[in-house]
C-alpha cells in the first residue's frame, strides 16, 4: 500500500462563491456507485451500474459536471452560484472564461451544493482528464474538524486500510493531533490529512485508479529529476 506524498496536491485555488455560509454538518456524500438506467435496457426496466462512486455528490469517473449558472451584470456575466441545482464549476475570477481548459485541467474549481457539504470542509477542485472527473482535492480547516471528517469517512468507507495519528506544533507553541489515513477501494482511493502545514489546515484527495496510477507515476518522475 502507497500513500501518496500531499505536500504539492494542495490546491491552492478556492472557488470563490460568495460567502458559504457554514451549515450544520452533513454526512459525506459517498456511494459505491451509481445506479442509472441504460436507454437500450429501459423498456425492459434493467438497472445498470456505472463506473464510479459519488462524492460530495460529484460522481468520480464520470463525465464533468455542468458549468455553475451565470446572470447578467454591469461589464459582463458573474457566475450565480447561489441558484445551482446540482454541482457545477466556475472559474477562479467567477466570471466565464473562454480561455479555460475544461478538457483537461488539474485544478479546476467546483462547487458542491451546499447539503453536500460537511462542515469543515472548503474549497473543492477537480482533477479532469479528458473530459471526466477523476480526481477531487477537498481542502478543510485543520484541527477543527479533522475528527469530525475523519469519523464520517470512517462510517462511509469502513475501516482504513493504514491510519495513523502525528502530533504538530503551532506557532505559538501549542500541540495539536493529525489524524491521517488511506482507504484502498477497488473503484477509489481516499487519503485523509487532519493538518497538512499550517494547523487549519487539511486536505482529503479522491482518485479513481486510473488516477492514483498517474500521481504515483508524475511523484515517481519528481523525485527522479532535480
Amino acid at each position: 500500500m502507497a500513500v501518496l506524498a500531499v505536500g504539492g496536491l494542495i490546491g491552492s485555488a478556492y472557488a470563490q462563491s460568495g460567502s458559504i455560509p457554514e451549515v450544520k454538518r452533513q454526512a459525506i456524500g459517498l456511494e459505491s456507485h451509481n445506479n442509472i438506467r441504460k436507454a437500450d435496457a429501459s423498456e425492459a426496466g434493467v438497472e445498470a451500474r456505472a463506473a464510479g462512486f459519488e462524492f460530495m455528490g460529484i460522481t468520480l469517473g464520470g463525465p464533468l459536471v455542468r458549468e455553475c449558472p451565470q446572470e447578467r451584470s454591469y461589464g459582463g456575466n458573474l457566475y450565480d452560484v447561489a441558484s445551482r441545482t446540482s454541482a457545477c464549476w466556475a472559474t477562479f475570477s467567477m466570471r466565464p472564461d473562454p480561455r479555460l481548459n475544461v478538457r483537461n485541467n488539474r485544478a479546476l474549481p467546483v462547487a458542491p451544493l451546499d447539503n453536500k457539504r460537511p462542515t469543515g470542509t472548503q474549497a473543492v477542485t477537480a482533477i479532469v482528464v479528458n473530459g471526466r472527473i477523476e480526481g477531487l482535492r477537498v481542502e478543510t480547516d485543520g484541527f477543527r474538524h479533522a475528527n469530525e471528517l475523519l469519523e464520517q469517512l470512517q462510517k462511509k468507507l469502513g475501516r482504513p486500510t493504514w491510519q495513523e495519528t502525528g502530533e504538530v506544533l503551532s506557532g505559538v507553541g501549542a500541540k495539536f493531533a493529525s489524524p491521517k489515513a488511506v482507504w484502498e477501494l477497488p473503484d477509489a482511493y481516499v487519503q485523509f490529512n487532519g493538518i497538512t502545514g499550517t494547523v487549519d489546515a487539511g486536505l482529503i484527495v479522491v482518485y479513481t485508479p486510473a488516477q492514483k496510477a498517474r500521481e504515483m507515476a508524475r511523484q515517481a518522475e519528481n523525485a527522479s529529476s532535480f
